[in-house]
C-alpha cells in the first residue's frame, strides 16, 4: 500500500511540474468527434494524441458551406472539418503521418502539402503525382516526417484555394523546447464567383482597378501632369501599373478581419509561426509593439535578424518572435500590398495600439520610374528594378557575388534526411553574426526584411565535384489576354524540364514581366543564391520581381515529375508553369498520356461581352476563346427592324497575341438605306457575304484590320475599346473605309452595369444601359 502512495505522489508532482513548463503552449490535444475548437485552436475531429516517433492520424472533411467574410453577404466556400482555415496539423519529426481526407462535396477536390519532402504519390497534385479526390470517396495519405518548421496545405484543383481549401501545419523537432506560440494564417477574399473573376481577367475588365482606384486615366494623367509618361504607356501597348490582378473585398488572419488574444502578457516572447495562404495578395507585417526577429523562413532555421516589416510573398511562411510590450493590445497588421485593406492581430490587453499606416500608391509615380528604366535600356536581361516600388517599399536583392557556391564535400549541408535545424539553435545563434547586406547597429532593427538578410544557420553549398545543369528559363506573359507562361509557353503547350537524379540543378531564371510572382518548387528545397554566399537560405518558394534575374539551385534527389508553379494562384490557371521530369524515372498513369489532364486547363474556353440597350437600337459584342483561338460576335439592331451582324473566328499568331488572321460571315440589311431590293448583296447595307482578314494591335492600343471577300471588295477598320477617360468614364470608337464610324461614352456604376451613351453613323444617336457579362 505505502508503494502504491508513494508511486502516486510521484506521478501527481511530475503531473504538476509538467504542466507548469507546458503553461501557455500552442500544444494540439485530442479532440471528442464533432467537438469543433479547442482553446481556439482549430484541431480536426478525432484528432490523435502525437506521440513522438509514432504514426500520427488526422481525419479531413472537405465540406461545401457558407460564409459571411465581407459585407455580411452569405457567400459559397469550402471548409474542412467545418472550418476555414482548415485545422492546423501538428505533428513531431519523425513521426508518421495518416490523413484521411474524406470529400464530401460534388466536385473532385485535392490536398497538396506546401513545403513538405515525401513521396511523389502523396504530393497531392491531380493529374501529375495523386489522383484527384472524387466526390464521396476518402484518400489516404501516409508519409515519414522527415523535417521540422512551418507549413502549410491547400487544394491543388482548380480556385478551391481562394474559397477556403487551406490551413498550417506545424512540425516540432523531436527536442522540442517549451515556446509560447500561435499559428497565424494570412489570406484573402473575394464575394465574386471564381468563374466571374477568371473571366474579367481574361476579358481584360477594369472594374478591379475602378474599385481600387488605379486605373490610371488619361484624365488623371492630364491633371496629375503625368500625360506623357501615360502616352509613353499606351505607345508601348503596356496595361496599366499594377501590383494586384483582383479586387478583394476582405483580408483575413486566422478567417477573422480582426482577432485578439488577449492571454498573452506584458514582456512575454511569443514564437509567432506567419503562413501566407493568399490566392493573390502579398502583404506587408507590422507589429505595434517594436521590432520583429525573422527566425526561420519556409520552415528552415535561419540566423535571427531584427526588422520593423516584412514584405511577405505568397505561400512562403516565416516564423518571428515578438515581445509583448507594457500593459495594451498591441496590433499585428497585415496590409495588401495593393493598399486596399488589411487584416489585424492584437496581442495583450487593454488600449489597442494600432501598427503603423501604409500611404496609399502613387500608380502614377511608379510609371514614370518604369519609363525612366526603360530609358536606361533596363528592359534587358538581368538588369534589377532599382529604385522601382512595385507595391513593397524595399525590393528582394538577389545580388550574386560570385557565382560559383559549390563547396568540398567536408564542407556540404547534406540534403537526404537533412536535419532542417532546431529552434533551440536559432535562438542561441547570435545575431551579432558578419552578414552581409544587413544594417544592425546595437540591436536596432534593419527596417524591412529582404532575401540577403536570410542567412542558413550552416553552409548549405554543394559539393564542387557534382555536374551542375542550368536550366535558362523566363518569365513571360500577356497581361491584355491574361495568359502567363515561361518562355512564351504556358504549360499547355510546354515541354517538361528533365534533370537526373544526383546532379545539381540551377534555375536561372528573368522576369520578364511587370508583375511578382511567388514561385514555388514541390517536392524539395533550393538554395536561393543571394549575398550571404555560401550560407544561402534553403526555401521552397520565392520572389521574383519585375525585370529581376534570380538563381536558385537544388540538388536532384528525388524521383518521377514534380511541379514548379507560380503562386498566384489565377496566373497558375492561365499557365505559369512547369513540370520538372527526372530522365529514367517509372512514369505512372497520368505521365503515359502526356498530363493531359493537367495541362488543359489554362487552355480552358472563357466568355464574355457587353450588351447596350439604347434609344437608337441595341447593340452587342461577345467573345468566345482560349489561348490562340478566339469567336467574335457582333451585332447591331435598331427599332425599325435594321440589321447588322458579323461573325469572325480568329487565330492569333505571334507570341505576343498582337496579330491575328480571321475568316468569317457578315451578314446585314438596313432597310431604310436600300433603295432597290434587287441591289447586289455585297454593300454596305445590304450584304451577305464571307471574309478573310487581319488584325494587328496598334500603339495606344487601337484595333487596326483588314478584311476581303471573294468579290474583291476590302474594307479597312480602327477600333479602341474601353479608353479610360476618368476613373469611371470609359470610351469606344470605331472608324472604316465604308465610311462608318461609332463613338460611345459609358460610365461604370458596377461590374456588370453602366449607363451608355452612343453615336452611330447607321443608327443615330441614343442612350440607355450597358450590360457586362
Amino acid at each position: 500500500m505505502k508503494k502504491i502512495l508513494l508511486i502516486a505522489a510521484v506521478m501527481t508532482i511530475y503531473s504538476a511540474t509538467f504542466s507548469q513548463d507546458m503553461k501557455g503552449m500552442d500544444m494540439p490535444k485530442p479532440q471528442e468527434k464533432g467537438s469543433d475548437n479547442m482553446d481556439g485552436m482549430n484541431m480536426p475531429k478525432t484528432a490523435t494524441l502525437k506521440v513522438p516517433g509514432k504514426a500520427v492520424a488526422y481525419y479531413l472533411d472537405v465540406t461545401d458551406t457558407l460564409v459571411t467574410f465581407a459585407k455580411g453577404k452569405l457567400k459559397p466556400a469550402i471548409a474542412i472539418n467545418g472550418t476555414i482555415p482548415a485545422p492546423t496539423l501538428y505533428f513531431t519529426k519523425g513521426d508518421t503521418a495518416i490523413i484521411h481526407v474524406r470529400n464530401l462535396m460534388k466536385e473532385e477536390t485535392s490536398i497538396h502539402w506546401h513545403g513538405l519532402l515525401l513521396p511523389n504519390e502523396a504530393d497531392g497534385v491531380p493529374y501529375l503525382t495523386t489522383p484527384p479526390i472524387e466526390p464521396g470517396s476518402t484518400y489516404t495519405f501516409s508519409f515519414p516526417v522527415i523535417q521540422n518548421g512551418t507549413y502549410w496545405y491547400h487544394s491543388h484543383t482548380a480556385l478551391q484555394e481562394q474559397v477556403g481549401l487551406y490551413g498550417g501545419i506545424v512540425i516540432y523537432p523531436a527536442d522540442k523546447m517549451a515556446q509560447k506560440e500561435k499559428v497565424i494564417l494570412f489570406s484573402d477574399w473575394t464575394n465574386e464567383d471564381m468563374s466571374t473573376v477568371v473571366r474579367s481577367l481574361k476579358a481584360g475588365y477594369e472594374w478591379y482597378g475602378i474599385k481600387r482606384n488605379s486605373v490610371q486615366s488619361w484624365g488623371e494623367a492630364l491633371v496629375k501632369g503625368y500625360l506623357g509618361d501615360k502616352a509613353k504607356q499606351e505607345w508601348g501597348r503596356m496595361p496599366p501599373m499594377d501590383v494586384s490582378d483582383v479586387y478583394y473585398n476582405a483580408f483575413l488572419a486566422n478567417g477573422r478581419q480582426s482577432s485578439e488574444y488577449p492571454e498573452f502578457k506584458p514582456g512575454e516572447t511569443i514564437l509567432l509561426r506567419l503562413i501566407n495562404g493568399a490566392a493573390g495578395s502579398y502583404f506587408n507585417i507590422q507589429f505595434a509593439g517594436g521590432p520583429m526577429t525573422v527566425v526561420a523562413a519556409d520552415g528552415i532555421d535561419v540566423r535571427p535578424v531584427k526588422i520593423d516589416k516584412i514584405d511577405f510573398p505568397i505561400a512562403e511562411t516565416y516564423d518571428v518572435l515578438i515581445t509583448i510590450p507594457a500593459e495594451g493590445a498591441y496590433e499585428l497588421r497585415a496590409t495588401a500590398a495593393d493598399i486596399s485593406g488589411y487584416s489585424s492581430v492584437y496581442f495583450g490587453s487593454g488600449k489597442k495600439v494600432a501598427a503603423p499606416n501604409i500611404p496609399a500608391l502613387d500608380y502614377f509615380a511608379m510609371l514614370r520610374e518604369r519609363n525612366k528604366m526603360d530609358m536606361a535600356g533596363s528592359g534587358k536581361k538581368g538588369t534589377s528594378m532599382e529604385g522601382m516600388d512595385m507595391g513593397n517599399e524595399d525590393k528582394k536583392s538577389s545580388s550574386v557575388p560570385g557565382m560559383d557556391m559549390r563547396k568540398k564535400e567536408d564542407e556540404v549541408t547534406k540534403m537526404d534526411g537533412m536535419d532542417m535545424g532546431s529552434k533551440k539553435e536559432a535562438t542561441a545563434a547570435t545575431e551579432k553574426s558578419d552578414m552581409a547586406g544587413m544594417k544592425m547597429d546595437n540591436g536596432k532593427s534593419a527596417g524591412t526584411l529582404t532575401y540577403d538578410m536570410l542567412r542558413s544557420i550552416q553552409p548549405t553549398a554543394f559539393d564542387e565535384n557534382l555536374s551542375v545543369r542550368t536550366v535558362p528559363l523566363t518569365l513571360t506573359g500577356n497581361m491584355i489576354r491574361y495568359i502567363w507562361s515561361f518562355d512564351d509557353k504556358p504549360l499547355s503547350k510546354s515541354d517538361n524540364i528533365m534533370i537526373k537524379k544526383g546532379e545539381v540543378v540551377r534555375f536561372k531564371m528573368f522576369n520578364n514581366t511587370m508583375m511578382r510572382h511567388p514561385m514555388h518548387l514541390h517536392g524539395h528545397f533550393f538554395r536561393l543564391i543571394n549575398a550571404q554566399g555560401d550560407y544561402s537560405p534553403l526555401k521552397h518558394t520565392f520572389d521574383i520581381q519585375p525585370m529581376e534575374t534570380v538563381t536558385i539551385e537544388f540538388l536532384a534527389n528525388e524521383e518521377k515529375d514534380w511541379f514548379f508553379h507560380c503562386h498566384i494562384l489565377y496566373h497558375l490557371v492561365a499557365g505559369m508553369a512547369r513540370i520538372v521530369s527526372y530522365e529514367g524515372s517509372e512514369q505512372n498513369e497520368f505521365a503515359k498520356t502526356g498530363y493531359k489532364e493537367l495541362k488543359k486547363e489554362d487552355n480552358a474556353i472563357y466568355k464574355w461581352g457587353d450588351l447596350n440597350v439604347l434609344s437608337n437600337g441595341a447593340f452587342l459584342e461577345s467573345f468566345v476563346s482560349n489561348n490562340k483561338t478566339q469567336f467574335r460576335f457582333e451585332g447591331r439592331v435598331n427599332w425599325k427592324g435594321n440589321f447588322e451582324t458579323e461573325a469572325h473566328l480568329l487565330r492569333f499568331i505571334d507570341k505576343q497575341d498582337y496579330f491575328a488572321a480571321f475568316i468569317g460571315y457578315d451578314y446585314r440589311r438596313n432597310k431604310e438605306v436600300i433603295t432597290d431590293p434587287k441591289d447586289k448583296l455585297n454593300t454596305k447595307d445590304n450584304r451577305r457575304q464571307f471574309e478573310v482578314g487581319l488584325i494587328y494591335l496598334l500603339p495606344f492600343f487601337v484595333e487596326a484590320e483588314v478584311r476581303a471577300d471573294p468579290t474583291g471588295r476590302f474594307r479597312a477598320q480602327l477600333q479602341r475599346r474601353d479608353m479610360p477617360i476618368t476613373t469611371r468614364i470609359f470610351f469606344d470608337g470605331k472608324i472604316n473605309t465604308d465610311k462608318e464610324y461609332l463613338m460611345g461614352l459609358r460610365y461604370f456604376f458596377s461590374r456588370t452595369f453602366s449607363i451608355s451613351a452612343l453615336y452611330d453613323s447607321d443608327y443615330g444617336i441614343g442612350a440607355g444601359i450597358s450590360i457586362r457579362y
